[in-house]
Protein backbone atom coordinates (compact mmCIF):
# COMPACT_ATOMS: atom_id res chain seq x y z
CA UNK A 1 0.00 0.00 0.00
CA UNK A 2 1.72 3.50 -1.02
CA UNK A 3 1.54 6.31 1.53
CA UNK A 4 -0.04 8.98 0.52
CA UNK A 5 1.22 12.75 1.15
CA UNK A 6 0.39 16.31 0.99
CA UNK A 7 0.78 18.37 -2.61
CA UNK A 8 0.96 21.79 -3.66
CA UNK A 9 -0.90 23.71 -6.34
CA UNK A 10 0.41 23.38 -9.80
CA UNK A 11 0.54 26.39 -11.95
CA UNK A 12 -2.12 24.92 -14.28
CA UNK A 13 -4.09 24.04 -10.92
CA UNK A 14 -5.31 21.06 -12.85
CA UNK A 15 -6.13 17.88 -10.30
CA UNK A 16 -5.32 15.57 -12.16
CA UNK A 17 -1.93 15.89 -12.21
CA UNK A 18 1.02 15.49 -9.81
CA UNK A 19 0.67 18.75 -8.07
CA UNK A 20 3.76 20.69 -7.09
CA UNK A 21 5.27 24.14 -5.34
CA UNK A 22 5.30 27.25 -7.50
CA UNK A 23 8.68 28.74 -8.10
CA UNK A 24 10.02 31.57 -6.44
CA UNK A 25 9.01 34.28 -9.31
CA UNK A 26 5.49 32.88 -10.10
CA UNK A 27 4.42 33.58 -6.51
CA UNK A 28 5.40 36.86 -6.99
CA UNK A 29 3.64 36.98 -9.82
CA UNK A 30 0.77 34.91 -8.60
CA UNK A 31 0.30 38.27 -6.18
CA UNK A 32 1.08 41.09 -8.41
CA UNK A 33 -1.81 43.17 -7.23
CA UNK A 34 -1.01 43.49 -3.87
CA UNK A 35 2.97 44.36 -4.94
CA UNK A 36 1.52 46.67 -7.58
CA UNK A 37 -0.96 48.18 -5.23
CA UNK A 38 1.45 48.96 -2.91
CA UNK A 39 4.18 50.15 -5.57
CA UNK A 40 1.35 52.45 -6.67
CA UNK A 41 1.05 53.63 -3.20
CA UNK A 42 4.89 54.37 -2.28
CA UNK A 43 4.68 56.55 -5.44
CA UNK A 44 1.29 58.31 -5.04
CA UNK A 45 3.28 59.23 -1.50
CA UNK A 46 6.79 59.48 -3.21
CA UNK A 47 5.86 62.08 -6.44
CA UNK A 48 2.99 63.75 -4.40
CA UNK A 49 1.24 65.43 -7.72
CA UNK A 50 -1.70 65.34 -9.84
CA UNK A 51 -0.33 63.90 -12.54
CA UNK A 52 0.51 60.22 -10.78
CA UNK A 53 -3.35 60.69 -9.00
CA UNK A 54 -4.71 60.67 -12.08
CA UNK A 55 -2.39 57.75 -13.52
CA UNK A 56 -3.85 55.97 -10.32
CA UNK A 57 -7.18 56.73 -11.33
CA UNK A 58 -7.13 55.79 -15.09
CA UNK A 59 -5.42 51.95 -13.53
CA UNK A 60 -8.94 52.11 -11.33
CA UNK A 61 -10.77 52.96 -14.63
CA UNK A 62 -8.69 50.34 -16.54
CA UNK A 63 -9.76 47.69 -14.05
CA UNK A 64 -13.11 48.42 -13.65
CA UNK A 65 -13.89 48.36 -17.39
CA UNK A 66 -12.15 44.94 -17.62
CA UNK A 67 -14.30 43.63 -14.58
CA UNK A 68 -17.64 45.03 -16.55
CA UNK A 69 -16.56 43.31 -19.99
CA UNK A 70 -16.30 39.95 -17.85
CA UNK A 71 -19.58 40.21 -17.00
CA UNK A 72 -21.07 41.30 -20.29
CA UNK A 73 -18.70 38.46 -22.33
CA UNK A 74 -18.84 35.87 -19.87
CA UNK A 75 -16.17 33.25 -21.23
CA UNK A 76 -15.08 30.92 -18.49
CA UNK A 77 -11.79 30.38 -17.44
CA UNK A 78 -9.85 27.93 -18.61
CA UNK A 79 -10.74 23.83 -17.69
CA UNK A 80 -9.05 23.04 -13.92
CA UNK A 81 -8.92 26.84 -12.89
CA UNK A 82 -9.56 27.27 -9.16
CA UNK A 83 -11.14 30.93 -10.01
CA UNK A 84 -14.90 30.45 -10.18
CA UNK A 85 -16.57 33.30 -9.46
CA UNK A 86 -15.87 36.20 -11.81
CA UNK A 87 -15.48 35.09 -15.71
CA UNK A 88 -11.95 34.83 -17.82
CA UNK A 89 -12.27 37.79 -20.70
CA UNK A 90 -10.75 39.58 -20.81
CA UNK A 91 -8.11 39.15 -18.14
CA UNK A 92 -8.30 41.79 -15.22
CA UNK A 93 -4.44 42.14 -14.38
CA UNK A 94 -3.03 41.70 -17.78
CA UNK A 95 -5.17 45.13 -18.80
CA UNK A 96 -4.48 46.75 -15.47
CA UNK A 97 -0.52 46.00 -15.78
CA UNK A 98 -1.07 46.58 -19.27
CA UNK A 99 -2.61 50.08 -18.73
CA UNK A 100 0.65 50.43 -16.04
CA UNK A 101 3.19 49.61 -18.18
CA UNK A 102 2.22 51.36 -21.34
CA UNK A 103 1.68 54.73 -19.89
CA UNK A 104 5.24 54.60 -18.12
CA UNK A 105 6.84 53.48 -21.20
CA UNK A 106 4.78 56.73 -23.31
CA UNK A 107 5.68 58.82 -20.63
CA UNK A 108 9.38 57.20 -20.31
CA UNK A 109 10.08 58.13 -23.76
CA UNK A 110 8.16 61.71 -23.92
CA UNK A 111 8.38 63.43 -20.64
CA UNK A 112 11.30 64.40 -18.59
CA UNK A 113 11.70 62.53 -15.09
CA UNK A 114 10.46 63.95 -12.23
CA UNK A 115 12.44 66.53 -10.62
CA UNK A 116 12.46 63.70 -7.80
CA UNK A 117 14.27 61.30 -9.96
CA UNK A 118 17.27 63.30 -11.28
CA UNK A 119 20.42 61.99 -10.55
CA UNK A 120 21.88 65.01 -9.64
CA UNK A 121 24.00 67.62 -12.23
CA UNK A 122 25.56 66.69 -14.78
CA UNK A 123 24.10 63.56 -14.89
CA UNK A 124 22.54 63.56 -18.46
CA UNK A 125 24.16 60.39 -19.27
CA UNK A 126 22.60 58.84 -15.84
CA UNK A 127 19.20 60.50 -16.68
CA UNK A 128 19.22 58.72 -19.82
CA UNK A 129 19.70 55.57 -18.78
CA UNK A 130 16.95 55.77 -16.48
CA UNK A 131 14.95 56.68 -19.43
CA UNK A 132 15.43 53.46 -20.63
CA UNK A 133 15.56 51.04 -16.85
CA UNK A 134 12.20 52.89 -16.79
CA UNK A 135 10.79 51.92 -20.59
CA UNK A 136 12.11 48.33 -19.83
CA UNK A 137 10.04 47.93 -16.84
CA UNK A 138 6.82 49.30 -18.98
CA UNK A 139 7.76 46.57 -21.56
CA UNK A 140 8.85 43.98 -19.88
CA UNK A 141 6.51 44.16 -16.52
CA UNK A 142 3.07 43.12 -19.09
CA UNK A 143 4.66 40.47 -20.80
CA UNK A 144 5.72 38.68 -17.09
CA UNK A 145 2.11 38.85 -16.07
CA UNK A 146 0.57 37.73 -19.15
CA UNK A 147 2.47 34.44 -19.03
CA UNK A 148 2.19 33.92 -15.28
CA UNK A 149 -1.71 34.10 -15.92
CA UNK A 150 -1.76 31.47 -18.43
CA UNK A 151 0.59 29.58 -16.41
CA UNK A 152 -1.08 29.71 -13.34
CA UNK A 153 -4.28 28.10 -15.20
CA UNK A 154 -6.31 31.12 -14.58
CA UNK A 155 -6.27 32.66 -18.32
CA UNK A 156 -6.16 31.21 -21.59
CA UNK A 157 -3.35 33.00 -23.99
CA UNK A 158 -6.35 34.85 -26.24
CA UNK A 159 -7.60 36.63 -22.69
CA UNK A 160 -4.46 37.79 -21.37
CA UNK A 161 -4.01 39.24 -25.02
CA UNK A 162 -7.59 41.04 -25.19
CA UNK A 163 -6.99 42.08 -21.50
CA UNK A 164 -3.30 43.61 -22.87
CA UNK A 165 -5.34 45.23 -25.86
CA UNK A 166 -7.60 47.55 -23.64
CA UNK A 167 -4.92 48.26 -21.47
CA UNK A 168 -3.26 49.57 -24.23
CA UNK A 169 -5.52 51.87 -26.09
CA UNK A 170 -7.01 53.58 -22.68
CA UNK A 171 -2.80 54.08 -21.75
CA UNK A 172 -2.79 55.72 -24.51
CA UNK A 173 -5.87 57.49 -24.79
CA UNK A 174 -5.08 58.31 -21.04
CA UNK A 175 -2.09 59.40 -21.47
CA UNK A 176 -3.37 62.18 -24.55
CA UNK A 177 -5.81 63.07 -22.56
CA UNK A 178 -3.40 64.62 -19.90
CA UNK A 179 -0.39 65.30 -21.59
CA UNK A 180 -2.00 67.21 -25.10
CA UNK A 181 -1.89 66.67 -28.51
CA UNK A 182 1.37 68.37 -28.81
CA UNK A 183 3.50 66.31 -26.51
CA UNK A 184 2.08 62.94 -27.99
CA UNK A 185 2.14 63.97 -32.04
CA UNK A 186 3.83 67.58 -31.92
CA UNK A 187 0.67 68.91 -33.85
CA UNK A 188 -2.36 70.89 -33.17
CA UNK A 189 -5.80 69.41 -33.17
CA UNK A 190 -8.17 71.42 -35.88
CA UNK A 191 -11.00 72.16 -33.65
CA UNK A 192 -13.29 75.12 -34.34
CA UNK A 193 -13.98 76.13 -30.66
CA UNK A 194 -10.54 78.04 -29.02
CA UNK A 195 -10.92 76.35 -25.55
CA UNK A 196 -11.56 73.13 -26.87
CA UNK A 197 -8.59 73.58 -29.18
CA UNK A 198 -6.52 74.58 -26.11
CA UNK A 199 -7.50 71.46 -23.80
CA UNK A 200 -7.00 69.03 -26.78
CA UNK A 201 -3.42 70.91 -27.82
CA UNK A 202 -2.04 71.30 -23.92
CA UNK A 203 -4.12 68.42 -22.39
CA UNK A 204 -5.82 68.14 -19.16
CA UNK A 205 -2.95 68.68 -16.98
CA UNK A 206 -2.98 72.93 -17.81
CA UNK A 207 -6.59 72.61 -16.06
CA UNK A 208 -6.44 69.80 -13.77
CA UNK A 209 -2.96 70.27 -12.54
CA UNK A 210 -2.33 73.94 -12.49
CA UNK A 211 -5.16 74.04 -10.13
CA UNK A 212 -4.75 70.58 -7.64
CA UNK A 213 -0.80 70.44 -7.60
CA UNK A 214 -0.87 73.95 -5.51
CA UNK A 215 -3.19 72.92 -3.40
CA UNK A 216 -1.07 69.00 -2.99
CA UNK A 217 1.93 72.06 -1.90
CA UNK A 218 -0.19 74.05 0.56
CA UNK A 219 -1.91 70.54 2.50
CA UNK A 220 2.06 69.08 2.39
CA UNK A 221 3.44 72.22 3.87
CA UNK A 222 0.76 72.53 6.28
CA UNK A 223 1.26 68.52 7.39
CA UNK A 224 4.86 69.38 7.68
CA UNK A 225 4.64 72.28 9.65
CA UNK A 226 1.99 70.59 11.56
CA UNK A 227 4.60 68.02 12.38
CA UNK A 228 7.12 69.95 13.38
CA UNK A 229 5.45 71.69 16.37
Amino acid sequence: MSAQGSTKAEPNGDPGRPQKELSTGLWLLKHTQGIVTTATAIGILHLRTSHVIYFTVGTLATSFTAKGLKRVIKQPRPPGSKVKKTSGMPSTHSSTISFMGTYILLSSLLLPLHPSLHLGSGAAARDNMAHIWIALVGVVAPVLVMWSRVQLGVHTPAQTLVGAALGVVKACLWFTAWNGTQVVFGTSPTIGDATSASVARNGLRTIIGARVDPLIAQTEARVLGAIGR
